[in-house]
């Protein structure tokens, strides 16, 4: 038996704070998990890494992690290696972040998203992170598609 469940890219070393629960926000120009919200959304680790490091200054700036600590959050991202589906997590609300946002509540979205620059972005919680029990090699697509996971997988 399968379960059919909306899936999303994403690249490393996203995919794995994600499912570490590290990244509880996410973050895109336009309100592409809008429409799952309360759905379980499946997270299929890039082939790619994001380019930038912006998220390295959120973990050792923001939430304060040495070398040591961000260098095994990214080792436990990579557990199941490239071009799988990973795991699965909740999709709460999608909201717009306003252009006007500064100060504390802005540093708190940003340490959430492990991303700077949320202004005009559209934010999406996420919850209830978890690692399949074995990692699903599938293709990535575009934007949002659907993937069949075998039941034996769920944790």
């Amino acid at each position: 038996m399968a379960v059919q469940v909306p899936c999303l890219l994403f690249r490393q070393p996203y995919a794995g704070l994600v499912l570490d629960g590290v990244k509880t926000v996410e973050s895109r120009w336009r309100p592409l998990l809008a429409p799952l919200e309360n759905q379980t959304l499946a997270v299929h680790v890039a082939q790619r890494d994001w380019e930038g490091l912006e998220w390295w200054a959120v973990l050792s700036g923001l939430l304060g992690m040495d070398s040591a600590q961000i260098e095994a959050l990214l080792e436990s991202g990579e557990r199941f290696g490239r071009g799988v589906v990973a795991g699965l997590v909740d999709v709460g609300q999608t909201w717009l972040c306003p252009a006007s946002l500064q100060g504390k509540d802005l540093q708190c979205l940003e340490q959430s998203a492990v991303l700077i620059g949320l202004q005009e972005k559209h934010l999406t919680n996420l919850s209830n992170p978890r690692w399949l029990k074995a990692p699903l090699r599938a293709l990535g697509g575009r934007d949002l598609w659907t993937i069949e996971i075998p039941a034996k997988l769920f944790p």
